[in-house]
């Protein structure tokens, strides 16, 4: 939106916090990777694709964190020009971690772990699970469970592993 300097806007609602702000962030990025060629991979959609010629770069986005790799270092200098006009970007060429993932680079290649997620989940006490299973045969099923009924610890804990297998 192009405003006179002499004018002043009034925001009456943030986006960001709203349910919205996700969606709303999600399409800005879309149109941003679009504008300069890039093609939303359809098996993952938070990666974005550019192939022209021998010139090919993937792009992987979570939320406010991201990835960008490329062929040849000319294009890496031209996309992060490119995503510079658009997005205020913190450009960091030496990477040990992305989105809780550690990253180290050896010999062989690079190395990829969850140090953090890992000692998170081995930190929980044993003795935090409370649920038991199999359920006993006399046990009475709610289908409105609310958030202060259910089993915390043994919930972060899935979520924890769900995490890992999938963000790895």
């Amino acid at each position: 939106m192009d405003v006179p300097k002499q004018n002043v806007l009034k925001l009456r609602k943030a986006l960001y916090g709203t349910k919205q702000a996700s969606w709303c962030w999600w399409l800005h990025l879309k149109e941003t990777f679009q504008r300069i060629s890039f093609t939303n991979n359809k098996e993952d959609p938070s990666t974005y694709m550019f192939n022209r010629g021998n010139a090919q770069a993937i792009l992987w986005v979570h939320v406010d964190d991201g990835a960008l790799t490329t062929s040849l270092d000319t294009l890496l200098d031209w996309m992060t020009g490119q995503l510079d006009e658009h997005l205020k970007i913190k450009w960091d060429a030496n990477v040990n971690g992305l989105v809780g993932i550690s990253i180290e680079e050896t010999s062989e290649g690079f190395k990829f772990w969850q140090p953090d997620l890992i000692d998170k989940l081995t930190g929980l006490k044993p003795g935090t699970i409370t649920a038991k299973t199999p359920l006993p045969t006399n046990c009475q099923l709610k289908s409105d469970y609310s958030v202060n009924d259910m089993d915390k610890p043994y919930l972060k804990r899935i979520g924890i592993l769900l995490y890992i297998t999938q963000a790895s």
